[in-house]
């Protein structure tokens, strides 16, 4: 009896065991997808060959980016030392039924203020009306609310971030050019770079074939389109605002991690407002699970490097990996 009773408690210390082995690892991936980077194109003030150049580019690649615009400019012209400089009296913008046919293609098209105006020189007022008198036009035009803010001349402070940002996924804080003065090797080495540290890209331009800051050449720009489309599998292209969205929602979330028999229960909880926040989170788990729901819906996951992924609702219920 003795004997039996030491194997039978041997064999429930290895189930136990077993079991616990069992549980996978569960986190939250640095960029959706599982990619190692992320790269946001941003192109600034809204100049007219932005959407008859860049637009038609980014389409055929099926690539999103980011479209700042200065709402008094839009259909008008914008005025630039480069511009003088070369003997042009200024460059034209779009007008809103572009700015319309870009949003309702998946292009972001945030605010880049009223008048282009530096927030950090304005008094209260001014400032309530360079940045919520652009969102409303931009809204009323488009039909999306800006949810990022670009700055004129990058100047800001943590007074005007703090306003800026009120009700939006962040404003554009950092960011690198990629027009006149790159090439193409220039560029794809910024790329391998971002992968190998595992960062988060935003490039900047303005003008395209004309305009401040416009490239030489604009197959520069074409050419790097088609290289970042053969690094797709790791790095995420996407507009800022779903890239900081995202972020911020992963550097939020906190996952709870529970056992039940067979299941591996995933409890999440964010303190951000899911009107604002709603970009889908990936999930890595180390496992391959016959079947993840969440709020009893089936979720498809993919593999990816032998890790599982699956894309989550952050304000979602409960996920549960059998």
């Amino acid at each position: 009896m003795k004997v039996i009773s030491s194997w039978l408690l041997i064999s429930s210390l290895l189930l136990t065991t077993a079991s616990l082995q069992a549980q996978p690892e569960v986190s939250v991936a640095r960029f959706q997808g599982g990619r190692q980077a992320a790269v946001s194109y941003t192109f600034d003030d809204g100049l007219l060959d932005q959407y008859t150049l860049a637009y038609p580019e980014l389409r055929k690649r099926g690539l999103r980016a980011t479209f700042a615009v200065i709402g008094s400019k839009v259909g008008g012209i914008v005025h630039s030392s480069q511009d003088r400089a070369m003997g042009i009296s200024g460059t034209p913008c779009m007008t809103w039924a572009m700015l319309r046919e870009m949003a309702e293609g998946g292009q972001e098209i945030t605010s880049h203020g009223w008048e282009h105006k530096k927030v950090t020189k304005l008094t209260p007022e001014q400032l309530r009306y360079e940045v919520q008198h652009n969102d409303t036009v931009i809204f009323c035009e488009t039909g999306h609310f800006p949810r990022s803010y670009v700055y004129p001349g990058n100047g800001r402070d943590s007074a005007t971030i703090s306003f800026c940002e009120h009700d939006r996924v962040g404003s554009r804080l950092f960011q690198i050019s990629i027009g006149a003065k790159r090439d193409s090797a220039w560029l794809s080495q910024w790329v391998e770079g971002l992968i190998e540290r595992g960062e988060w890209g935003i490039g900047m331009t303005h003008g395209i074939a004309t305009g401040y800051d416009h490239f030489p050449d604009p197959q520069v720009l074409w050419s790097h389109f088609d290289y970042i489309t053969t690094r797709l599998e790791h790095v995420w292209v996407a507009p800022f605002c779903e890239v900081a969205a995202y972020v911020r929602e992963r550097d939020d979330v906190k996952l709870t991690v529970s056992r039940r028999g067979h299941t591996t229960l995933v409890n999440v909880s964010t303190t951000l407002d899911p009107h604002i926040f709603n970009v889908p989170l990936t999930l890595q788990i180390s496992d391959r699970p016959k079947r993840i729901t969440q709020d009893r819906h089936k979720l498809k996951p993919y593999t990816k490097n032998g890790v599982t992924l699956v894309d989550i609702d952050p304000h979602g219920g409960q996920i549960r990996i059998n």
